[in-house]
């Protein structure tokens, strides 16, 4: 990373190296152990091959530029939802949930967010939850997915 940050020549990153290592750790040092074990006489002579390093190095790295991608692309959105909804009259805990989806991206709430998810989120009644719900839906903020009856679910709009 620090190398990366001096070369560079940024105050700033978005990506980060030392976090999609770690996530590697096991192929990390298995590759760099592969690299620095010679034990015949014609690796001997290529003992300076580190090509089998380099090439997961950047395969590790563009995994650490497409996670930095896509942290940015939801810091994005979710700066986009709110510049849309900035004029919109919300409740506390509704933002609390809007928030709790946005920051999550859906990976949270896969198949959506269901009334009990939002009652155990704001921690308010079922009743509350449906009223709250409803309201997010009317003002755009949410949307109802394909289903219906008591197994409605929401989404964030975009």
């Amino acid at each position: 990373d620090r190398a990366l940050v001096q070369f560079d020549e940024k105050t700033a990153r978005f990506y980060a190296m030392s976090a999609s290592i770690e996530a590697n750790k096991k192929e990390y040092y298995q590759i760099l152990e592969s690299v620095q074990n010679v034990m015949t006489m014609e690796q001997a002579q290529n003992s300076m091959d580190i090509s089998t390093w380099v090439i997961w190095f950047l395969e590790v790295w563009i995994e650490a530029v497409e996670q930095a991608r896509f942290r940015i692309d939801r810091v994005l959105e979710k700066s986009l939802f709110w510049q849309i909804h900035a004029q919109t009259i919300l409740s506390e805990r509704q933002i609390k949930v809007l928030n709790r989806l946005l920051d999550r991206a859906g990976d949270e709430f896969i198949d959506g967010l269901a009334a009990r998810h939002y009652q155990s989120i704001a921690k308010v009644s079922k009743a509350t939850a449906t009223r709250d719900l409803t309201d997010l839906v009317a003002k755009g903020c949410l949307k109802t997915l394909p289903g219906g009856g008591r197994s409605v679910r929401y989404q964030v709009k975009n």
